[in-house]
Order: structure tokens, then sequence, then C-alpha cells
């Protein structure tokens, strides 16, 4: 039996011969008008492709991700109560999102609180995302317990390079700063507009932390994106950004070290009036978020945009991750994408293409996206379909019968679908952050704009040609 050979049996097809199969479907009809498509890149994706070759852009440890839930309930006590059932239930890690933060979605909570928020939390052996100005007040609350803070993991979102040496030096070993490309995403960037205005960011970042030493540089900055329903190319997005980051650490002349990758479900694709749907849309982000390589993945909560969330809404953002990571075991494969020709030529090509707008942007000619794109956003819910066709038609009846069978109009949508968090009906999402309204352009810190563009070994990077020429052998 050790000698049995089962694809001796099969004829050694290559793509001629799949060609010849495919010829004879399309009858006549052009492969290439039919079959092949281009990026919103110009990225050229066919439909066959054999296995193929490319670099290798897993986590720094086969360990499943980190789930991340957020803390962001305006009221402490609720807050803690939130985070502490969270804990209890999957989640491994918490972001505490203030009020002033870009991601706070009109809630946040108060950094005076920020001791009764985390009444009752191990602070040492879970993980903590900071997003907001809660870093400093978050580092002194942790110097009045008896933790270590090297053995702590904790992502700050400092703006201040001289607060970020001095968490360095109290033995906080990073990151300290984020470049975060998801208001780019939430403004209508492209996936290679995205990683290349989050790479300039972070290279800037990295050039204002120079004084630090190199064993903390190479771990100062974190890269978070954000992670949409088309899982395939969410999937080749965050490989991507480890080939880009790996190589800006090559040409700077530091370490390899492990980039902190972080993914959130995009806020740009989730429904308002058919929030449910949602939950299949992050289903499919932290799928291709996981496979691609995210150390850790927040999902927003499915009701997010009608307002704050309740329990059940918490839940299920949970129990997203805990099925992806516990049951199908998805991180259990370091890289499974790797040599998958399909993914390894999107993962080129985004990589290329990132790189040109990471160059242009060091050169002060940053992307500007479109805010009107529909990529990444659903579809035309059916519920907007069903609501036409209702209003064609006339009398109570008919509606009460398509309601029994699951069509209610979307104009009165059903007591279920109401999943504010009760108690709180005064926390409403503000009109201007609705789902679709084009989010204005987010300031850059100012530690990026003081950053030096003449910095000897990064501004070498403008010069050296394609990404695909820098890459290692």
């Amino acid at each position: 039996m050790s000698d049995l050979k089962l694809a001796s049996d099969f004829p050694a097809l290559g793509r001629a011969d799949w060609m010849k199969r495919v010829e004879a479907v399309l009858k006549g009809a052009s492969f290439e008008e039919k079959l092949v498509h281009a990026s919103a890149d110009g990225i050229r994706l066919e439909p066959l492709y054999g296995q193929l070759a490319g670099h290798r852009a897993a986590r720094a440890t086969q360990v499943p991700w980190t789930l991340f839930q957020r803390v962001d309930h305006p009221d402490a006590a609720r807050a803690n109560e939130l985070a502490l059932d969270d804990l209890a239930n999957g989640a491994t890690g918490l972001v505490l999102v203030t009020r002033d933060s870009a991601a706070a979605r009109g809630y946040g909570i108060d950094t005076a609180r920020l001791a009764r928020v985390l009444q009752g939390v191990h602070l040492h052996a879970i993980a903590l995302r900071v997003e907001g100005n809660a870093s400093m007040a978050l580092a002194e609350l942790i110097a009045t317990q008896p933790i270590d803070p090297e053995r702590l993991n904790v992502s700050f979102a400092l703006t201040n390079p001289a607060d970020a040496a001095e968490l360095a030096r109290l033995g906080y070993t990073g990151p300290y700063m984020e470049a975060d490309g998801r208001s780019w995403h939430e403004q209508g960037a492209t996936e290679a507009q995205e990683l290349g205005a989050t790479l300039a960011t972070a290279v800037a970042t990295l050039r204002s932390l120079e004084r630090l030493n190199d064993v903390h540089l190479v771990r100062s900055v974190g890269i978070t994106l954000a992670a949409n329903q088309d899982m395939f190319a969410t999937l080749a997005k965050f490989r991507a950004i480890r080939l880009l980051w790996r190589r800006v650490l090559q040409a700077a002349g530091l370490p390899d070290a492990p980039l902190r990758l972080h993914a959130e479900t995009s806020w740009r694709m989730m429904a308002v009036k058919d929030p449910h749907t949602n939950i299949l849309r992050a289903t499919a982000a932290v799928f291709g978020a996981a496979l691609g390589g995210a150390d850790s993945i927040t999902v927003l909560p499915l009701s997010l945009a009608q307002g704050l969330p309740n329990a059940f809404a918490r839940r299920v953002a949970r129990n997203v991750q805990n099925v992806l990571a516990e049951e199908s075991n998805l991180w259990r494969v370091a890289d499974p994408a790797s040599g998958a020709g399909y993914i390894e030529t999107y993962t080129q090509g985004l990589a290329e293409a990132a790189w040109k707008v990471f160059q242009a942007a060091e050169a002060g000619d940053w992307p500007a996206p479109d805010p009107s794109s529909t990529a990444g956003l659903p579809r035309k819910p059916c519920h907007e379909t069903h609501s036409e066709f209702l209003e064609d038609r006339a009398g109570d009846l008919l509606r009460r019968r398509l309601r029994r069978a699951g069509l209610a109009d979307a104009r009165r949508p059903a007591r279920e679908m109401r999943l504010r968090s009760r108690g709180h009906e005064g926390h409403r999402l503000p009109q201007h952050m609705a789902r679709c309204a084009a989010l204005s352009a987010r300031p850059l810190p100012h530690h990026v704009h003081d950053a030096a563009l003449d910095h000897p070994p990064i501004c070498g990077l403008l010069h050296g040609g394609g990404f695909q020429c820098l890459l290692p052998p």
C-alpha cells in the first residue's frame, strides 16, 4: 500500500488542455471578454491559474489570531459590564475606543473613567488596543498595578514621538503608533490606494521615531486595515502589506521584524436597514483577513450603523470569529494561500500598484479616493426591491401576506430588526455618519507632516524603481 500513487492514474494536463475545455463551454465567445476582468486597481484577473511560487506572508507565530471586541459604551459601568462579558465568552482582547477617536462612530469611552471601564479586567492576561487619546492614561493606570510592562500585549495610538520614547523607556515593546488605513478605505480608496497611503504613513511615523534603538524601532509601528466582504481581495491585501513592510525594513537597513497587523471589518460595507445581512459580510471579511495573516481582528457589531449595539449584536460579533477560529480552525495553516496562482497574482499586483502609490505619496502626491465609488458597498438590499414591489399593489392584506412570507416592507422594519441597546436610545448615530455618506479626509498626524522626507536610508525607496525589482530573491 505504501507504493500506491493515485496521481499516476490521471493524465497530466497543462494550461492548453484546460483552455480547450473552457473554449468548449464558451461556444465561440471571447475568453477575454467573458472571463477576464480587471480589479479597481487595473490588476488583470483570470479564472484559470496554475500553481505559482511566491513570497511567504504568514503571521510571526502559528497561534490563533487575537479576537478583539470594541469597548465604546459612553457609560463607564455599562462598558465594564460588556467588556467582562466579552472576555468571559471568547474575546481575547479589548479595543478601548475613546470619544475623540476617528473610529468612535459617535460614541466612545471617557478617558477620565478608564479605571472604571477596566475594573476587574486582568490586564496581563489579555491584549489591549487604544483608539483615541487614552494611551498615556492607560500607561498610568498600568503603573499603579504590579505588572511588568514588557510582558503586556498593548498596541498604543500615540501621536507624540516623545511619549513613544517614554513608553519604550518604561519597558513597553510596542507598537506605540498606528498607521490606519480605515479612513482611506471609507473615503472610497481602492485596495492599492489604501495600502500605499497606509504604508507612506507608517514610513513617516517610522522616521519620527528614529531616536529609538533598532530593537524598539522595528516594533514601534502597527498597521490597521479594513476587511470587506470581498474575501479574495481582502486576503491578497493583507498578504501584500506584509511584503511591503518587509521591503521597507530592508531598504531602511533595519533588522527584519514581524509586522503587527490588525484588521477591522469594513464600516463602509455595513447595511443600515437590514442589519442581519451584515453577519454574512463580516464572516467573509474575517475569512479573508484571517487567511491573509492578520494578527488580530475586530468585528463591528451587526447593528452598529443603527446605534449602540446591544448584547445580542456583540455576541454575534464574537461568535463570527469564534466559529472561524475554533471550529473552522483557519489559524492552523501558515499562509494557506501561498502558491495559489490566483492569490499570488493578486497579491503581487496589489503590492506593485501600492508601491507606486507609496512612492507618489512620499513625493507629496497623496491618493485622491473617489467617495462615490461603490466598491466595498453591499448591493441593493432585497428589502428595497420588495418595497418597490409593494408600492405597485394596494391593500394592507397583501402587505400582511408578504410579511408572513418574510418580505417585510423596508419602510416599516420588523421589531426584531431594531437592535439598539435599550436604555440608551439617545445615543443615535449622527446623520453625517450614515453608511453611504462620504467621509471627509482624515488629517494626517502631525508627526507624519513633520517627518523629514530626506532621511537617507528611506529616501532610497523613492528611486528604487518598481516594487517587484526590490523584492528579495
